[in-house]
């Protein structure tokens, strides 16, 4: 009897913590890849930065190449991944189980943009920052058209991704060191206060998504403030921002 209830504590306690434990070994295939590159190539993992409109970004990868800055979200999905550019979510399907999360690339411009802001008196304006998002080798990936912002790939391609991107360009003087020293500050080693960032992140999160739908809900869109519309596409009509092109975020079915 005793044995049973074990068990089934461990199922509840392994069913409620396996999405963390999922995204931690994501990251950490992707960190054992990006180990494999050479000086001048340094990375940091993990990396809570500061951020004015949230209050605090997490950004699983910060690569420093040669030429330019890489920002990588990690993804460890399997099955089929549907999604678009522009479209407020993702699908992630399994057979006929369909689960659907947040657009990735959107993720990452956010991480982006908080990068350009903690290091805007270091780099120039048109200094390269590059966003990868990399799911498994066990995803497959059926997106239609490439994406115009970021590149979206299996683990097997991250390496050759990041060669292929990370090439000279004319710029102006940076200085490396104040660079990498910066983005250093922003380790952090204690457990304890590691831990209450995350909470506190994580709480920004789930008060700006309830934000987010409050604004939806009032026809408000949510990334730039300007009404949403009904629109016809292709595939149908939906709702979108009355501020396009200039913003395409579109309303979740």
């Amino acid at each position: 009897m005793i044995g049973i209830f074990a068990l089934l504590l461990f199922l509840v306690i392994a069913n409620r913590f396996y999405p963390t434990i999922k995204g931690f070994i994501g990251e950490m295939r992707v960190n054992k890849l990006l180990s494999k590159l050479e000086f001048p190539y340094k990375q940091w993992r993990d990396l809570y930065v500061p951020n004015s409109k949230r209050g605090m970004s997490q950004i699983d990868h910060v690569l420093f190449g040669k030429n330019a800055l890489f920002i990588i979200e990690t993804k460890n999905y399997q099955g089929w991944i549907y999604g678009s550019e522009n479209s407020q979510t993702w699908t992630q399907a399994i057979y006929k189980k369909k689960h659907k999360f947040k657009n990735p690339i959107w993720q990452n411009y956010g991480h982006i943009q908080a990068i350009k802001e903690y290091l805007s008196e270091e780099i120039p304006e048109n200094f390269p920052i590059y966003s990868i998002i990399v799911f498994s080798n066990e995803a497959t990936l059926k997106y239609k058209t490439p994406f115009k912002k970021a590149s979206v790939i299996n683990n097997r391609k991250l390496l050759s991704t990041i060669k292929e991107l990370d090439v000279p360009f004319i710029q102006e003087t940076i200085n490396r060191d104040t660079i990498e020293n910066k983005l250093n500050s922003l380790l952090i080693s204690d457990k304890k206060q590691k831990k209450k960032v995350a909470k506190n992140h994580i709480k920004s999160i789930q008060s700006e998504v309830k934000t987010n739908k409050k604004k939806v809900k009032q026809n408000i869109c949510p990334h730039c403030g300007n009404s949403l519309v009904q629109r016809k596409g292709k595939n149908g009509p939906f709702t979108g921002c009355s501020n396009f092109p200039k913003c395409r975020y579109t309303k979740a079915i």
